[in-house]
């Protein structure tokens, strides 16, 4: 009690001061009407500029989740698409849409590991044969293609980058029937080879590489990405072909892995070849 008694003595001439003033901009305030929507209307921006960082932040925070759910919504959407059923002749078939087959389903995933910065680069995703992920597999984002599924546990999946030096995914340049094989010689992220395109063949800088479609890892057309550059192997009638990948491995996070429902069909046929060679 004596403390608080000291403390007011002390203070007496400010908190009188304080009080006064306080009543002083409360009879301003209320009396005129202009201060006291200038108030109002500062004290509401003030409300209203913490309200929208505050949407922001919970914006921020459910986007990973709202990433997903259109990942989903996509992956049914483009299970409609032409490219993932099999082709039906008009000229010798009568069309039935209960004769198309599915061929291709895309199975949703994120990247939660990835690298590259090596000659050989990998990246895990959080799918595995819980949900249908099986080696072998190919890999895809929204903007072309990525990888291939190298090996799978139940929950998880590690993914060999089109950032690897054997990847060996089949390619077909746009505008030509051209094809070759998709090379990377580690040195810039951002960029592969094309490989085994003979020189005769006109090539323009800017156009679209593609995929081939051969050994089912792809539907045929999946962009891979663009030809930035091209110069005739020394000694070989071979382009050397630098192709500007479509996506950017180095920011890469959500992924479909490709399913070929009708993968075992060509695998068993590629087997009797390979036992016919031998």
């Amino acid at each position: 009690m004596r403390k608080l008694t000291a403390f007011l003595r002390r203070f007496r001439v400010f908190l009188v001061f304080l009080i006064l003033q306080i009543l002083a901009l409360s009879t301003y305030f209320s009396i005129m009407s202009y201060p006291r929507t200038r108030f109002f209307n500062s004290s509401s921006s003030i409300v209203a500029r913490m309200l929208t960082w505050e949407r922001n932040v919970t914006k921020y925070l459910y986007l990973d989740q709202e990433n997903v759910r259109l990942q989903e919504v996509n992956a049914e959407l483009e299970r409609l698409l032409p490219s993932n059923y099999i082709p039906i002749d008009t000229n010798v078939s009568i069309i039935n849409d209960t004769v198309r087959k599915l061929t291709f389903e895309r199975i949703p995933a994120t990247v939660i590991n990835s690298s590259h910065a090596f000659t050989n680069n990998y990246f895990t995703i959080n799918a595995g044969t819980e949900k249908g992920v099986e080696r072998k597999m190919g890999v895809i984002s929204n903007e072309g293609v990525v990888g291939i599924v190298y090996d799978v546990s139940k929950h998880y999946a590690v993914v060999k980058s089109i950032l690897t030096e054997d990847i060996n995914i089949s390619a077909i340049i746009s505008n030509s029937n051209a094809y070759g094989l998709i090379k990377y010689s580690g040195e810039d992220p951002r960029n592969v080879n094309l490989t085994g395109i003979s020189n005769d063949i006109k090539i323009e800088d800017g156009i679209g590489v593609v995929t081939r479609g051969s050994g089912g890892y792809f539907p045929q057309g999946i962009p891979i990405g663009t030809v930035e550059k091209l110069e005739p192997i020394e000694g070989k009638p071979m382009w050397d072909i630098t192709v500007k990948l479509a996506q950017d491995m180095r920011s890469l996070r959500y992924v479909y892995v490709v399913k070929n429902l009708l993968q075992y069909e060509i695998d068993e046929l590629e087997n009797n070849i390979q036992e016919l060679k031998n």
